[in-house]
């Protein structure tokens, strides 16, 4: 059954423009429902999520839908090109913007000033205006009917349009996202101006208040409330809500004097048509609000005002912190979980499982194979933790010698060595203090660095080399390894002490072929970030690329999509492989040696192995299985192997014995058994 999409609008056009292009665009994925408010709504309306075209619009719409829809907003932008005549008019030059409404008419003007018309002085005019400016140039989306007939010159930009970032929106909401809809909105990019979604155009024109729009794009990251000049509030955004302790239902469409009238922060907000940083005590959070207010006019006349509302104890926290990050530079984590590329299952399943990791202040170990993406893993984990604000330090154990490694790790005082450096030096424990450390190739630590390593997880507490003093610190510590730590553990090399200390929270990562649904979003990120977007990929190019072994992973999948980016034509073919490239690694006896069952996780491979080859010997229950896997220093519970081994039933590897002759291995597990090492 299809999922159902709800479309609200102000007016009858745009419900039917829009409409009209959502079917257009998901065809037979979705079904759509278009209504305005002005036509009038008659009936409580079902649906999966709601759509809506105007700021004002989620607190009107709510009441017509049922309470589990959710309301997202449409963002708009326009068809390439269609901007191109209003660059021929000159700089300076006054124009009308006109729209159907007042609100469409400034939602107008701030997208042309976002998407770099800011050449024109557009003043807006909307059906009612009292006072329509007597100007020779107009400017219209589509809105012809509106335009004043004493207008010489009419640009007519054509309707906007809706924009790449809602349609995503739509498609993860609902969970529709199928290569053919990936294909639809590669063309459908190319149609259109993407509206840039990143913070870095608020922070580049931020103190650039040339007029009232502006500041609504500006500050959009501070809490923002859109109101008219009786003060009945028309927008505000999510930082606002938290700010002032105000739910968005209980402020909107209401007005903000009778909301917070026994607050001094009123008297500032009414008091003065223009306030700039005004710090204000406000009396229901017992908060300091910073408050900033600008009136929204039109040829003198206020109709609304825009007051951007801060956090006082916020904004020095965040000076504090960017201090911070100026003195240590470095040790900050830049990547977040939004950065790791993929919709696999295995991904996914990842992801969810580090997030969780992620809240819980204890060791972390991550397992991968080289170029998985450890390191982007452990600065996620770090900046979705409460540690997300302190530093983030990392260190490869396997570069550096071991008294070299020691004296980074823990620091030394003066005179400790030949060298060491007057007054001495922290170590990145001591600098990590509050924060996260990573500790990459973990599996590659000296054995005596081991014990002191141990010492500090276990006592919290770190002694300089060459030092007497005991220094408390506060570390969360991120290991990782492409090492199996267990068989170093029986040669000898790897402390077992040590391995329970950091093996609280495993984190296992697919190696890339166990993520193949993610190596076509992978190529388009890679080409992307070296500006080659619109390199095409040949299908048969794909299907290698997909069924490519790839030892190296995803830098090893890097390297081979730059190398044919930069070597190939537009679309790139077999041909523009790299020289050292194998297609034979597509199907060789590595795979078969490693990954045994390829409807398995590797994890739950190399459980399924040792099943096996404790079934190899002997006839066993999943109690006896379960005691074994444990004395393996295996982490795993009983589920687990009952799935397994369900697994390895349903596919005639093993059988299950009657009574308590418990389970033993089948012709074909025998087979399998032989290509066990």
């Amino acid at each position: 059954m299809k999922k159902k999409l709800i479309l609200i609008t102000l007016e009858v056009e745009p419900k039917e423009k829009y409409t009209r292009d959502l079917k257009d665009f998901f065809e037979d994925y979705l079904e759509v429902e278009g209504y305005s408010i002005r036509e009038g709504i008659y009936e409580k309306i079902q649906g999966d999520l709601a759509l809506v075209t105007s700021p004002i619009l989620p607190g009107i719409a709510q009441k017509y839908l049922s309470e589990e829809i959710e309301i997202i907003y449409m963002n708009r932008t326009f068809m390439k090109g269609s901007l191109d005549p209003l660059h021929n008019i000159p700089e300076g030059t006054e124009a009308m913007l006109v729209n159907n409404n007042d609100i469409g008419t400034i939602g107008t003007i701030s997208l042309l000033y976002e998407m770099g018309i800011k050449h024109i002085d557009f003043k807006p005019v909307y059906p009612n205006l009292d006072n329509i400016p007597d100007l020779k140039y107009a400017v219209t989306p589509g809105q012809m009917a509106y335009v004043p007939k004493t207008v010489e010159k009419v640009f007519d930009i054509g309707w906007r349009v809706i924009d790449i970032s809602t349609l995503m929106n739509i498609i993860t909401k609902l969970d529709i996202l199928n290569e053919r809809i990936d294909e639809k909105l590669e063309r459908y990019l190319k149609n259109i101006i993407p509206i840039n979604q990143g913070f870095n155009f608020i922070f580049e024109n931020t103190n650039k208040m040339k007029n009232q729009l502006n500041v609504i794009l500006d500050v959009i990251d501070d809490g923002v409330m859109v109101v008219d000049k009786e003060y009945k509030v028309l927008h505000l955004n999510k930082s606002i809500e938290k700010i002032l302790g105000i739910q968005e239902q209980d402020i909107l469409n209401k007005n903000i004097k009778d909301l917070i009238k026994s607050s001094s922060v009123l008297n500032e907000l009414v008091k003065e048509d223009n306030i700039q940083n005004y710090i204000v005590k406000y009396n229901l959070t017992n908060k300091s609000l910073i408050v900033t207010k600008r009136p929204i006019k039109t040829h003198g006349n206020i109709y609304g005002y825009v007051l951007i509302i801060k956090d006082k104890t916020e904004i020095e926290n965040l000076e504090s912190q960017l201090r911070k990050q100026l003195v240590d530079k470095g040790h900050v984590a830049k990547y977040h979980f939004q950065d790791i590329i993929g919709v696999s299952e295995n991904l996914i399943e990842c992801k969810t499982k580090a997030k969780k990791i992620s809240k819980i202040d204890s060791p972390v170990l991550i397992i991968g194979e080289s170029g998985t993406g450890k390191e982007l893993f452990a600065q996620s984990i770090h900046n979705f933790s409460r540690r997300k604000n302190q530093p983030f330090l990392a260190v490869n154990c396997a570069t550096l010698s071991s008294d070299l490694l020691e004296s980074e790790l823990f620091g030394y005082e003066e005179g400790a060595f030949t060298g060491a450096k007057r007054g001495g030096k922290k170590g990145l424990f001591e600098l990590a203090h509050k924060g996260s450390l990573f500790l990459d190739e973990i599996g590659e630590l000296p054995v005596d660095t081991q014990v002191k390593l141990l010492r500090v997880l276990q006592e919290k507490e770190v002694m300089r080399m060459g030092g007497i003093r005991v220094i408390p610190v506060d570390v969360r510590v991120i290991a990782a390894t492409n090492r199996n730590l267990r068989e170093l553990m029986e040669k000898g090399k790897f402390r077992s002490d040590l391995y329970y200390r950091l093996n609280v929270l495993p984190l296992y990562l697919p190696p890339l072929r166990e993520r193949k649904d993610d190596i076509l979003y992978l190529i388009k990120d890679i080409l992307n970030e070296i500006s080659m977007g619109n390199k095409q990929i040949h299908t048969e190019l794909l299907h290698i690329l997909k069924n490519n072994y790839w030892g190296g992973n995803i830098r090893e999948l890097r390297n081979c999509i730059e190398y044919m980016a930069y070597m190939g034509d537009e679309v790139l073919t077999i041909r523009d492989l790299p020289p050292d490239f194998s297609k034979s690694d597509c199907s060789n006896e590595k795979i078969e040696e490693e990954w045994l069952f390829s409807q398995l996780h590797m994890e739950d491979n190399n459980i399924a192995k040792e099943i096996l080859s404790i079934l190899k010997y002997k006839n066993a229950g999943r109690r006896a299985i379960y005691d074994e896997l444990i004395e393996r220093n295996y982490n795993i519970s009983e589920h687990k192997i009952r799935n397994i081994m369900d697994f390895l039933n349903s596919n005639e590897y093993i059988t299950y014995g009657k009574g308590r002759k418990g389970s033993f291995l089948t012709h074909k597990g025998k087979e399998v058994t032989r290509k066990i090492k």
